[in-house]
Formats: C-alpha cells, sequence, structure tokens
C-alpha cells in the first residue's frame, strides 16, 4: 500500500480516530529512529594534537 492511498483514507476519518492514528504512528516512528541511531564516538585527539605527538615522537622534533 503506498502512502497516498493511506493519506487519501485517513483525511476521511472523523477527528478523534485521527488523533488516535497519529498516537500510534508516532509510537510506531519513534521506536525506529531510535534503533537507527548510532552512538557518536567521541574524538580522541584531534588531527593537531596526532601531527604535533607524531613531529615528537617519530621525527624527534622537541621545539613543537
Amino acid at each position: 500500500m503506498k502512502a497516498e492511498e493511506v493519506y487519501n483514507i485517513a483525511i476521511h476519518l472523523p477527528e478523534e480516530e485521527l488523533l488516535r492514528l497519529y498516537a500510534l504512528l508516532e509510537k510506531k516512528t519513534s521506536k525506529k529512529q531510535k534503533s537507527l541511531c548510532k552512538p557518536v564516538k567521541k574524538i580522541l585527539i584531534t588531527e593537531e594534537e596526532a601531527r604535533l605527538y607524531i613531529l615528537r615522537t617519530v621525527f624527534k622534533i622537541k621545539n613543537i
């Protein structure tokens, strides 16, 4: 079934049934959105810190 077909049916519902439909859809979509969200990884060090570390350890530059 396509969304347009469901919309055409839903606009003819009484107001209380339409509100109930919105509530049911909100429950369903909020569950899916939570499962789709991936945790954001915290950046351990910045690019500048990484460059400085490489210059100090690999190239043995101490003035930086």
